[in-house]
């Protein structure tokens, strides 16, 4: 089990322990998880929960058999992982804004499969116009050996391609995330941390 998934599983599971002790209010909610308003906790519930549902997606994406698989499920597949990691991104910088996490970061802001999401999975309406930007078409024949890959014909200077094994993007996202999930940990549980996980 991924550090990801200790810290959020161990933090998910003493949240309904605090929140159905009659001797607690809301505010010892927001001291157990590191924050001092309503707002701010709910921003770092709502990060676990999509923190949990984005680990999902991706257990589910590897344990698919991609050479009896559809196109067009390959296709929704393949598109719901770059985005998931694009949601744990996000989800990952909130937690870290409002837990007060500031190291680790450049990893997760500059993970090579969100910018294959942005490439490939992104609308021009949130990615910008312009001449350098520009958007791929999947190969969906690489998609059954597990790569993500294809090109831009409408790019300025002609065709240009992308390509890269599914699954090595994955696990870099995953170990680029490790040291955070360590202090975001640290910053809940402190020493107690190791007896949790």
């Amino acid at each position: 089990m991924r550090k990801i998934d200790k810290v959020v599983q161990a933090i998910r599971s003493d949240l309904p322990d605090i929140a159905t002790d009659y001797d607690k209010g809301d505010s010892d909610l927001y001291r157990f998880v590191g924050v001092e308003s309503p707002r701010s906790y709910n921003f770092v519930l709502d990060a676990f929960y999509l923190l949990e549902d984005t680990q999902l997606a991706k257990a589910s994406f590897r344990n698919v058999d991609f050479q009896n698989t559809d196109f067009g499920t390959l296709y929704l597949l393949y598109y719901g992982l770059l985005n998931a990691c694009y949601m744990q991104q996000q989800a990952i910088l909130v937690l870290c804004r409002e837990l007060g996490v500031t190291d680790g970061l450049e990893p997760i802001k500059t993970a090579e499969i969100v910018s294959f999401r942005n490439s490939f999975s992104a609308h021009s309406s949130n990615r910008g116009r312009g001449d350098d930007q520009h958007s791929f078409i999947l190969d969906r024949h690489a998609m059954r050996i597990g790569r993500v890959e294809g090109y831009s014909s409408n790019r300025a200077s002609g065709h240009f391609y992308l390509q890269a094994n599914i699954f090595q993007l994955l696990n870099d996202w995953d170990e680029s995330h490790e040291e955070v999930f360590g202090l975001i940990g640290d910053r809940v549980y402190g020493d107690q941390l190791c007896q949790k996980i």
